[in-house]
């Protein structure tokens, strides 16, 4: 696995190293012209790439971003979401936990959860968990959990699979707002039998030819300086 950044890299010093070899190989050849009493009349051939067009498979192995999430409560898919979750882990882990109301959000102690995550500044986070580990969340939802009309859980067990549901479908009302994109790692090699799920795209690289020399020159003082002259 390797940054696109730094394969890109790579491909411009290869190719570069392969000019400097044809150079170097058209210097050696010019040389050996300068010597013959017949070829030092004759032009000194060179090899020149004005161009280089590449197109490379590559596999998207792993994209790092940060993500800035807003928080915003919508009642109905909340109720919706946690009566679900209620109704699955009753039946599988055969739990009493009773469904939540319209009511069981206006009880003072969740208005005070919904509040603080709503006016809570998000930043960019690797992951919604940053953004709601911002607020003492745990706290505030025992707080909740205190009060026997919000859903009765009256075992251990059923609070504590309550306290992990009212979690996740806390979680679930962030939405992403913006996404900023770090690196992108890819992975040249597209021929493995275990890859076939993974995301391909196709590489189109143009190297155009633009060279440059580096002069040095003294000015009226005698000193020494370096002028860079693009070609």
């Amino acid at each position: 696995m390797i940054k696109l950044s730094d394969y890109l890299n790579y491909l411009n010093s290869e190719v570069i190293r392969a000019r400097k070899k044809a150079d170097e190989e058209a210097v050696k050849t010019a040389q050996e012209y300068a010597k013959d009493e017949y070829l030092k009349f004759f032009r000194v051939p060179r090899f020149s790439m004005l161009s280089v067009k590449l197109d490379i498979p590559i596999k998207i192995s792993e994209i790092t971003s940060d993500t800035k999430y807003d928080f915003k409560m919508n009642q109905e898919n909340f109720i919706a979401d946690v009566n679900t979750k209620i109704r699955e882990i009753n039946i599988a882990r055969g739990l009493n936990i009773s469904q939540i109301s319209k009511d069981s959000l206006n009880k003072d102690e969740f208005l005070k959860v919904k509040n603080t995550l709503e006016k809570s500044d998000y930043r960019f986070v690797k992951k919604v968990d940053d953004s709601i580990n911002k607020v003492d969340f745990s706290k505030s939802i025992r707080k909740v959990l205190a009060h026997s009309d919000f859903g009765t859980a009256d075992t251990s067990s059923e609070k504590r699979e309550l306290n992990l549901i009212l979690k996740d479908a806390i979680r679930n009302q962030f939405t992403p707002v913006a996404v900023k994109l770090n690196d992108i790692f890819i992975d040249p090699d597209t021929t493995k039998e275990s890859d076939k799920d993974k995301i391909f795209m196709n590489l189109h690289v143009m190297l155009e030819d633009e060279g440059f020399r580096i002069v040095k020159m003294r000015d009226k003082d005698g000193n020494e300086m370096e002028e860079i002259i693009f070609e």
